[in-house]
């Protein structure tokens, strides 16, 4: 689903050299860019995947048992 490419690795070159606050933004804004490219199935799949772990975590119920 998502391609890596060694080329978006030199697009800022300059946010390394920073000290750190802007690789994170440099990230961010990588991820938007992959999130925007995807296809509308690839979104479909996604969406479906998050609302079945949605729903299992709401079902999930917490036990404690006591250890002997």
């Amino acid at each position: 689903m998502s391609t890596y490419k060694n080329s978006d690795a030199n697009l800022h070159q300059s946010a390394l050299a920073d000290g750190g606050v802007d690789v994170w933004k440099a990230a961010e804004e990588k991820n938007i860019r992959e999130s925007l490219s995807l296809s509308y199935t690839e979104r479909f799949r996604i969406m479906m995947r998050l609302m079945r772990i949605a729903h299992m975590l709401s079902r999930a119920k917490i036990t404690h048992k006591k250890m002997p």
